[in-house]
């Protein structure tokens, strides 16, 4: 009981995460992480990489905010918020301002977009997400991003957050199409709205 309350200190020590190794590191044997996990007092993730119960997705989004001061969240992390998108992304995505330096743990899972001043700085909104405002694209501008980074995310993706942003009723195309304006995607936009609308 001991040895199982001393590892679990590790894992508060690094905010609710940790790895075999670190466990090992510790002089504790693999069988403790077992005994753990039998209690519920802990989840894998993956192999070597463990969680505290306690610790929420919520709380792991707060904690990529810390990890990222600066960081907006973007693309599928966005979409999957806004259930724009049945994907659940693996990753955190995150954009930066293209000048700033930042340091990543192994997890949570993030993967940074470097985008200029002018593109990162437009459309940010702020959530509350536990006891943390976590910043956000706006919805209207994660749409025009879906048809901005088609060639990258996938037209399948692209056309399911259209798609699904078209279906809500409190929808406002006068703000996507400001968006779409801004992020020079209107003509692309304007079409689909022909279409699908």
């Amino acid at each position: 009981m001991e040895k199982e309350e001393a590892i679990l200190g590790i894992f508060r020590r690094n905010n609710g995460y940790a790895k075999t190794g670190e466990i090992l590191k510790a002089g504790f044997h693999n069988h403790y992480l077992d005994l753990l996990l039998e209690k519920g007092a802990i989840i894998k993730l993956k192999r070597g990489l463990y969680r505290l119960t306690s610790v929420s997705a919520d709380s792991e989004l707060e904690e990529v905010c810390r990890i990222v001061p600066k960081g907006v969240v973007c693309l599928f992390s966005a979409w999957d918020y806004y259930g724009l998108s049945d994907f659940v992304p693996p990753e955190y995505h995150i954009a930066i301002e293209k000048s700033q330096k930042v340091a990543l743990p192994d997890y949570p899972p993030i993967k940074l977009y470097y985008w200029s001043e002018a593109y990162w700085q437009l459309g940010i909104t702020y959530v509350k997400i536990g006891n943390t405002e976590v910043p956000i694209y706006e919805k209207e501008k994660s749409v025009c991003d879906a048809i901005r980074f088609r060639n990258k995310v996938g037209k399948d993706i692209e056309k399911e957050v259209l798609k699904n942003f078209l279906k809500e009723r409190d929808r406002n195309i006068e703000k996507l199409l400001r968006f779409a304006r801004l992020l020079r995607v209107e003509n692309i936009i304007k079409r689909y709205l022909n279409i699908l609308l």
